[in-house]
């Protein structure tokens, strides 16, 4: 029996040995925006959308940071304008087998620039914004994912005015954002 119970041990330790796990103890995240769709009714679409959201999760906690940045532009015959959207989110990296899937809250600002055809300079206050999104992602090499998401930004309605105070009309800068990016495993 004792030389059963060492033969099984030396085994157990080589088959563990020989198929080690593959976990990050730190992940990169990084992801631009690819469309961003407007949810105020009757809104433009925007002619443009840059940026980026990078975060950071560790291997003990499922929990991770992602910091946000994304700029929407407008161009129509009366104005140019630009929405700055600013947040920092918590995520969950949920425990799913063969795809990975994270799910994400956060908060932060929207900032609104715009300036009509003949440079008048329109302004509006900073706009409180709460975020939620999911990224589904699929492991290619080891430590290297690519994934792609889908982000709810609510943010509170303001109103935009001239350079005397008078209001021109009230924004609503919600809106829904997709995404692709990649996860790299330290």
């Amino acid at each position: 029996m004792r030389q059963f119970l060492t033969i099984s041990t030396l085994m157990l330790a080589m088959v563990l040995w020989t198929f080690t796990a593959k976990a990050d103890f730190l992940s990169v995240h990084a992801d631009i925006p690819l469309s961003f769709g407007p949810t105020q009714e009757g809104a433009d679409t925007p002619d443009s959308i840059a940026g980026a959201r990078v975060g950071l999760s560790l291997f003990i906690l499922p929990l991770g940071i992602a910091y946000e940045s994304y700029d929407v532009s407008y161009s129509n015959q009366s104005s140019d304008s630009k929405d700055t959207y600013q947040i920092a989110s918590v995520f969950v990296n949920l425990p799913v087998p063969v795809i990975n899937l994270a799910l994400g809250a956060g908060a932060g600002m929207v900032t609104r620039e715009e300036e009509l055809s003949d440079g008048a300079k329109l302004s509006a206050e900073d706009s409180a914004a709460t975020s939620f999104f999911a990224t589904l992602g699929y492991p290619i090499l080891p430590l290297f994912e690519v994934h792609v998401g889908y982000q709810v930004i609510n943010a509170k309605k303001v109103e935009v005015k001239n350079s005397s105070g008078g209001l021109q009309y009230e924004n609503d800068p919600s809106g829904t954002v997709w995404t692709a990016g990649i996860k790299i495993g330290f």
